[in-house]
């Protein structure tokens, strides 16, 4: 009788050690195996975000147009003649005379007063130049100027506008010279360069 009761006793403790011996090597694997699944889904996220950026590299290759637009977009270094020569011909392009052209390179003395001048954005790569642009013509041809501004390539931002209809004794003068007929406009605007 005492073999009948210390066998099952026997045996159940042989299970147990058992499990025990081997529930920490069948934790550990299953730990293993996420870990594994864990890392298989990263390289494959990583393949896939090289597999992307050979993909625009190629795209990039194909139309160099496009590096060309962000290289007019964000120039390197600042060139206020060319910046002065592109405002001139748009603005003579819309019907408008480009009567003063002030720079400003902190970007303070020409920002609205509710807003803090700076001369970098959050990336401190990337500098911001700001100045006013007054401009004499219609309101007609200072909105297809704007249109045009807002269809260039540049990376211009317009942060004021200002203007000024013709005074009443002009207008009932008659006087015809182009170049005191129509509305004044003052125009606040900041480029970005590297």
């Amino acid at each position: 009788m005492k073999k009948a009761i210390f066998l099952p006793i026997l045996l159940f403790l042989i299970f147990i050690a058992i499990l025990y011996g081997l529930i920490p090597p069948l934790s550990r694997a299953r730990l293993l195996a996420s870990e594994l699944k864990k890392q298989t889904i990263a390289l494959q996220e990583t393949k896939d975000y090289f597999t992307n950026l050979q993909a625009a590299a190629e795209q990039l290759d194909q139309n160099p147009g496009i590096l060309a637009n962000v290289a007019e977009a964000l120039p390197v270094e600042f060139f206020l003649p060319s910046l002065m020569g592109f405002f001139q011909t748009i603005s003579a392009e819309n019907g408008l005379l480009l009567r003063d052209f002030n720079y400003s390179e902190t970007g303070g003395a020409i920002m609205p007063e509710n807003s803090a001048p700076t001369t970098t954005t959050n990336n401190s790569f990337i500098k911001t130049t700001a100045f006013n642009l007054t401009l004499n013509g219609s309101m007609a041809s200072f909105q297809n100027f704007l249109k045009n501004l807002e269809a260039s390539s540049r990376l211009l931002d317009v942060g004021q506008i200002n203007f000024q209809a013709p005074s009443s004794e002009k207008v009932s003068a008659g006087k015809g010279d182009n170049e005191n007929s129509g509305s004044d406009f003052v125009i606040s605007v900041k480029t970005y360069s590297y």
